[in-house]
């Protein structure tokens, strides 16, 4: 018999992973809801870098291509939190090895942009953009040719103990040498401006969309489906042909008259107690434990 422990646990919960936004990304397995999703290669896993809002390319669509510069060994080494680096320069991640991001290094600040602000970025190898130095280029999508994202706030305080400011929450991943403040949001409500509400392993948080896909379709990272959908394990999803599929989120105030797919039940997405403030009433439609 599947018990509502192993609901709990059996979640693979999707954070940004860790490349240049075009070619890939990285997940794991994470306890605290009640899906499952798909498998892992780094730290956490929504399909993010760079990427994309508009177009199904993994992290982000369109295919940017950067230029690798192999002065990269000579990088000073920084540490975001503390954003240790000479006046006129802030710390930033980058690929050491000209793709996924994996260090960090400090790069001149080249621009004013505040956060918020739309911003343009020069790519994974070289790091730099338009924001200030308290923030970084996110959520970077192709735009005419041009990788145009939105200046995102460092999160500040430390790995252990980070702080953003109010509204947002810190999302660390790529061995540490990612930490950005990402916008919370409301799953049911989708109140995200241009991105999608998706979990986050700290929260709900507003991040890009990668490829729209539907409720029941094969999916990789939480941030493939369609905004209003999460990326769960396939036995948690009738038909699913694939190692996970996109499931769609619930009202448990509702109940079952909020799922579309025959066999489904709007189960809790936490676990009996271990909801977050204001998200008790969140579910996901799934097949219900045996």
């Amino acid at each position: 018999m599947r018990s509502n422990r192993w609901m709990f646990w059996a979640v693979v919960l999707l954070v940004p992973a860790c490349h240049s936004g075009r070619d890939g990304g990285s997940s794991a397995t994470v306890g605290g809801a009640s899906a499952t999703a798909a498998d892992t290669e780094n730290d956490v896993g929504l399909d993010t870098g760079d990427g994309d809002q508009e177009t199904p390319s993994e992290a982000g669509g369109g295919s940017l291509t950067f230029v690798p510069n192999y002065d990269f060994v000579e990088a000073s080494r920084c540490d975001s939190f503390l954003q240790d680096c000479e006046v006129g320069e802030k710390c930033v991640p980058y690929g050491s090895t000209g793709g996924n991001w994996d260090a960090n290094k400090c790069v001149p600040v080249l621009g004013d942009g505040k956060v918020g602000e739309p911003c343009t970025y020069d790519g994974v190898t070289e790091a730099t953009d338009s924001c200030d130095a308290t923030s970084m280029c996110w959520n970077v999508g192709d735009v005419d040719g041009e990788a145009i994202g939105t200046c995102t706030a460092f999160c500040t305080g430390t790995a252990d103990d980070p702080s953003c400011p109010i509204g947002s929450s810190c999302s660390i991943s790529c061995d540490g040498s990612l930490s950005v403040c990402n916008l919370n949001c409301d799953p049911l409500l989708q109140d995200c401006l241009g991105t999608g509400c998706y979990w986050a392993n700290v929260g709900f948080q507003c991040v890009f969309t990668t490829s729209n896909l539907q409720e029941g379709e094969a999916c990789g990272f939480i941030n493939d489906c369609t905004p209003g959908l999460i990326c769960v394990s396939a036995e948690v999803v009738p038909n699913c042909e694939g190692s996970a599929c996109c499931a769609a989120f619930c009202s448990l105030s509702v109940g079952a008259g909020g799922c579309a797919i025959p066999g489904t039940e709007c189960l809790p997405f936490f676990e009996a107690g271990m909801a977050l403030p204001g998200y008790e009433d969140i579910g996901i439609c799934m097949v219900p434990p045996e």
